[in-house]
């Protein structure tokens, strides 16, 4: 049953995401209660259609009500598709007046047709249900005028009559066929009213209700998060600076340690490629003064040999002036000795 109400809904209603609003889900259920009493009234009909189409030419008022009434489903059943559940609601509603209207209007008012009139406290309960409660009491005056007009339209005052002075006959069918039909839908119109009311209230309540468990939740979670996100800060601030005091006391090795996804991740990954930078400057700036110091010993060494007219070969220093060094010892070993050393 469930898969064919979950077929039919899929047809008869549009495409729609699950709402996260209690309007929303309101709207909701009118919607699939309105397109699942679709389903009963179309089962329900549809198997007389035929026979109030072809099989009941002595009745006048079969062939148009089983037009109107098929009309009043298809349009019910496209309202229903793009998404105008009260009009769809107002077609089903109607097609239970237009249902007793031909019996009715093409028939002298009789006690036998009375039965007809209780279609109408179904109208009444079925406003209540696919439309804010206030329908039910619309709903219940519209049949009380129905009922008066129909009575007024098919009353025989020839066939009740009897002389100047109405038959007693003509008070009864009055009572019986008019009065209390009326009495009856203004009963179920309040009492519809009043329940559907309670019900509806109800139904928002509980909606309230699981929305406020629903906001509780995402403000405990909120609040998880923003404590988990102040850990994360507190901690990435203490090792920033923690980092920036070991770089004032000259550490410049040291790196700010964060996991990704951390709240100060962004931060740290721009201060470590500084710090690298910094690093590559400071190897490069001792690298420098070491390449100073050589080249004022090599400078010396040379000074010394020139002076003593020494020709061992310069020392290597480990530096960027070793090739040059290399390439001085190379040709001073190839020269020709003499008084005067080429260094």
């Amino acid at each position: 049953m469930k898969s064919i109400l979950a077929r039919w809904y899929a047809i008869s209603l549009p495409a729609y995401s699950p709402s996260v609003t209690p309007m929303g889900r309101e709207k909701e259920r009118y919607a699939r209660l309105t397109a699942g009493l679709l389903l009963l009234f179309v089962c329900a009909i549809a198997p007389l259609l035929p026979i109030m189409l072809f099989f009941s030419q002595k009745s006048p008022s079969a062939r148009p009500d089983a037009i109107g009434l098929l009309f009043l489903l298809i349009v019910s059943g496209i309202s229903g598709r793009l998404g105008r559940q009260r009009l769809s609601a107002c077609c089903i509603i109607a097609s239970t007046f237009l249902a007793v209207t031909g019996p009715l209007l093409t028939h002298p008012l009789d006690p036998a047709l009375v039965p007809l009139f209780s279609v109408f406290t179904i109208s009444i309960i079925l406003a209540g249900a696919l439309m804010p409660p206030v329908a039910a009491l619309v709903t219940g005056l519209i049949s009380c005028l129905f009922i008066i007009l129909v009575a007024l339209l098919t009353l025989n005052v020839n066939t009740y009559g009897q002389g100047s002075q109405l038959h007693y006959q003509t008070i009864n069918t009055l009572a019986i066929a008019v009065l209390l039909p009326i009495v009856i839908q203004i009963v179920v119109a309040v009492i519809v009213y009043v329940i559907m009311g309670n019900l509806l209230s109800a139904i928002r309540r509980a909606d309230r209700a699981e929305e406020i468990v629903m906001l509780q939740t995402k403000i405990v979670e909120h609040e998880r998060e923003r404590r988990r996100e102040q850990k994360q800060l507190e901690d990435g601030l203490e090792k920033i600076a923690e980092a920036h005091a070991r770089i004032a006391n000259g550490d410049y090795n040291v790196r700010v340690s964060l996991n990704e996804g951390d709240v100060l991740w962004s931060i740290a990954i721009p201060l470590n490629n500084l710090l690298n930078r910094v690093q590559t400057w400071k190897n490069a700036a001792e690298m420098l003064h070491v390449t100073q110091q050589a080249a004022r010993y090599i400078a010396e060494q040379m000074r010394t040999r020139f002076q003593q007219e020494l020709h061992r070969d310069l020392p290597m220093t480990k530096t960027l002036l070793d090739p040059v060094i290399a390439e001085i010892n190379k040709i001073a070993g190839q020269s020709p000795r003499s008084s005067r050393p080429l260094l």
